[in-house]
């Protein structure tokens, strides 16, 4: 199992990965981060990863398609790169999620997808 300085180390291991955090989106508090990213401006930058978080998961569960509750990633594409969102399941877990910034023109998106679903199946706070 992996606690939260070992998953950012393994997320951040990843080919393309310029940033990465660990955030409690009940309540946007930054549990770990590594990497890049808007250190100087952490809480809100949190506070807006958690608030697309809660739009797509209420949007989701008016979907009339498949199995709307279950959200497994999300992935934004932007200028910058790619921003992926990944809800942790399961016990106290269920309140974070890993937030993963790739390099557009060095990342492999797909692959760097498959390796955080299992760096996410892994981790535990505990």
């Amino acid at each position: 199992m992996l606690g939260i300085g070992k998953c950012l180390d393994h997320l951040m291991a990843l080919h393309g990965v310029l940033g990465a955090s660990i955030i409690d989106y009940a309540s946007g508090s930054t549990l770990g981060a590594a990497g890049r990213g808007p250190a100087s401006h952490q809480e809100s930058y949190s506070a807006g990863v958690t608030t697309m978080m809660h739009t797509t998961m209420k949007a989701a569960a008016l979907a009339t398609v498949g199995n709307p509750a279950h959200v497994e990633q999300i992935v934004i594409t932007a200028g910058n790169g790619f921003h992926l969102l990944h809800p942790l399941a399961g016990g106290t877990q269920t309140r974070m999620m890993l937030y993963v910034w790739l390099d557009r023109g060095i990342g492999n998106l797909a692959v760097t997808q498959r390796r955080v679903n299992s760096i996410a199946a892994q981790f535990s706070v505990n």
